[in-house]
């Protein structure tokens, strides 16, 4: 596993050099490359019977779908003035310009099932974007929900597709949600925006940014238990993946249930 995180490190490096463009990086800021999903798609590869250059290809290419649908995601909600509309301009332009390096890509590996599982995808997880966009959310379960699909399932489809463990699955789900639920209490506590504190502030009136951190707070409590079940859960050669997600979500070692052998 310390070469599996080693090898994620290097595809970042590759991946950031592939993406670089002086005048995108000039007018916006450099897209965020999460080490942790390179990690999680690298794990799904590892195992695959297929040449290291072309797994470093398939990996690329879906992190470039991710960058591509993260910066059309900086454009923030239409009740906030955050960017300029030239900035607004720019990131939908940056966002575009990753799309056609990821089509690209894909054109080169010439793997028409793989285009169509990102295509379908990419589409779903707008939709769940512009359920967000458009307020169109009735409970902050439902809130949750939409922000988990948004933040995994481009993951969880490439995993189906290629045939990974339903419990693994469910696995990187909860983890990548885990995830996002720190970085929006970042986003609150630095008072950036945040769908979670927009939400909260329209339904609750007289609601401050402690009881939204609050409720985020509760709601990582609940995703790290739920992780905890299904890590304890897997069987004893998964130990070194169980060991490592436990140390990147720092969740607590479970030793009141005996991993099963």
């Amino acid at each position: 596993m310390r070469n599996l995180s080693m090898e994620s490190t290097e595809l970042k490096f590759l991946i950031e050099n592939k993406i670089r463009h002086s005048y995108v990086e000039k007018y916006i800021n450099k897209p965020f490359i999460d080490q942790e999903k390179i990690f999680i798609l690298h794990y799904f590869y590892q195992d695959l019977q297929m040449s290291a250059t072309k797994k470093q290809q398939y990996i690329t290419t879906i992190m470039l779908v991710q960058i591509a649908l993260d910066t059309h995601e900086l454009i923030p909600s239409k009740d906030t003035d955050e960017m300029t509309e030239t900035e607004k301009q720019l990131s939908v332009l940056a966002g575009d310009y990753y799309s056609g390096l990821y089509y690209y890509l894909l054109s080169e590996l010439e793997d028409i099932d793989m285009i169509q599982i990102l295509a379908t995808a990419i589409k779903q997880i707008n939709e769940y974007k512009m359920k967000l966009y458009n307020e169109n959310i009735q409970s902050i379960d439902e809130l949750f929900t939409t922000i988990q699909q948004i933040e995994s399932l481009l993951f969880t489809q490439v995993a189906r597709f290629i045939k990974v463990e339903d419990t693994i699955i469910s696995i990187t789900k909860e983890w990548l949600m885990i995830n996002r639920l720190y970085q929006e209490k970042e986003n609150i506590q630095n008072q950036q925006f945040s769908y979670i504190d927009h939400f909260v502030q329209e339904q609750i009136s007289d609601t401050d940014k402690l009881t939204t951190i609050h409720i985020v707070d509760e709601e990582i409590h609940s995703r790290k238990q739920k992780l905890d079940e299904l890590l304890v859960h897997l069987p004893y050669h998964f130990i070194v993946l169980k060991n490592t997600i436990r140390d990147k979500v720092k969740l607590a070692y479970n030793t009141s249930v005996a991993e099963e052998g």
